[in-house]
């Protein structure tokens, strides 16, 4: 065959699939929705926000913040939303997000109610919870520097009574849509998929890091050792403060440690709780000091989760704009704790406390995730080997909560 005309049957041929491509495509009817042609005015943002914002009950309901907060949330985030041309303003797409992420509002109608596209709020989302994420993390998530985890020591000390603690971590189940071609990749845990969520926080319920995991094959507890911060903790690369004496007048140095569940490993670093149910008096007592510590975990993250529902939600986006959705989530918490200065977001009784009696006051947040099927799911109980030298620091943490770091009240809670 002459080659040039292979040359025009073979374009020709692209040509012709080119244009079957075309016709198979779905036409749209119009660039706007008749629908939706009077967004502006009577888009809910318009017609409806502007107004509400001025009543902080009202704003709070939407959006998680009161106006000083939201404000200064805006004006962070502002000049990085700012586009040529832009039909949708900034202010409209940080409340669109803001109102999917406190409460999970499937897209179709929180596009009908501000008369946009599915499509175009879904995108609206995406993109401002990458926006958050970018410029809030390394402000509000940063990694915490040695003289921080001292800081966050010397809180665990003051306010739940364990010295040269400086965390406690937990991991969580998000529920996600199945992946495509997912095979075995993320858990099919409790009939749906989910990534797991790894943080720790501070003793004022506020998070000091977070990663995000789905391995297939492995148990819950594992998950923890792939993740950044997990390889980092058990590799003694954190930057935490060198060894201290548990009690002024002590001798012996003691590692600073973060406090965890069963789930974990007992590492130098990682105290977790002695197994069993019938234990001898400083074995228990040891559990109940922990467990008392680890509360603020359990408390941060029902915190986290009653004020951003998307959470208690089945996550319809790709894992890794899941993995965006909830760090943003945990930056926007973080942004909210640090700044709400009126307590709007996190008021005395939405937390556990302690009763007059030493008893525990269950928190708030409890009751208003009762709607949405309760708190977050846990990662499983797991067991795992230690060295004799972590079991020999954990007998030592045993004998002072029993002497000299001793509190009236715990004998009482055994």
């Amino acid at each position: 065959m002459d080659s040039d005309l292979f040359h025009e049957l073979l374009y020709l041929n692209i040509l012709r699939l080119q244009r079957r491509k075309v016709l198979r495509r779905r036409k749209r009817r119009w660039s706007v929705h008749p629908a939706n042609r009077d967004r502006n005015p009577n888009g809910f943002f318009w017609k409806n926000f502007l107004k509400l914002k001025e009543d902080d009950q009202k704003l709070f309901a939407l959006t998680r913040m009161n106006r000083p907060v939201y404000n200064l949330l805006l004006n962070i985030i502002s000049p990085f939303l700012k586009k040529p041309k832009q039909q949708i303003g900034v202010e409209e797409r940080v409340v669109i997000t803001l109102m999917y992420l406190a409460y999970g509002t499937p897209f179709e109608i929180i596009a009908s109610m501000h008369k946009l596209g599915k499509t175009t709020v879904r995108n609206i989302v995406l993109e401002t919870c990458e926006i958050f994420w970018l410029h809030l993390c390394p402000i509000y998530l940063s990694e915490p520097t040695t003289a921080q985890y001292k800081d966050i020591a010397a809180d665990f000390l003051k306010l739940w009574n364990i010295p040269n603690c400086v965390g406690a971590i937990d991991g969580k189940h998000i529920a996600i849509i199945r992946p495509q071609n997912s095979g075995s990749l993320f858990y099919n845990y409790k009939k749906f998929y989910s990534i797991v969520l790894m943080a720790s926080c501070d003793a004022r319920y506020t998070f000091t890091s977070a990663s995000i995991g789905s391995y297939g094959g492995q148990s819950d507890g594992g998950v923890f050792q792939q993740t950044k911060f997990g390889q980092a903790l058990l590799e003694n690369k954190l930057p935490l403060p060198p060894r201290a004496p548990l009690w002024n007048g002590s001798s012996t140095d003691f590692p600073h440690f973060f406090v965890a569940d069963a789930a974990f490993p007992l590492k130098e670093n990682l105290m977790r709780p002695y197994p069993g149910a019938q234990l001898p008096r400083n074995k228990a007592i040891f559990n109940y000091r922990l467990s008392r510590a680890r509360r603020v975990i359990e408390n941060s993250f029902g915190i986290l989760t009653a004020r951003w529902r998307v959470l208690r939600k089945v996550i319809d986006f790709s894992p890794k704009n899941c993995e965006t959705i909830v760090l943003t989530c945990l930056v926007l918490h973080n942004f909210v704790m640090l700044n709400d200065h009126d307590r709007w977001y996190c008021p005395d009784t939405f937390v556990d406390t302690d009763t007059a009696d030493h008893g525990i006051l269950e928190g708030e947040w409890r009751e208003d995730l009762e709607s949405v099927g309760g708190a977050l799911h846990s990662i499983s109980t797991t067991r795992r080997n230690a060295s004799s030298f972590a079991f020999r620091l954990r007998d030592f943490l045993a004998d002072y909560f029993i002497n000299q770091g001793a509190v009236s009240f715990q004998e009482d809670r055994i």
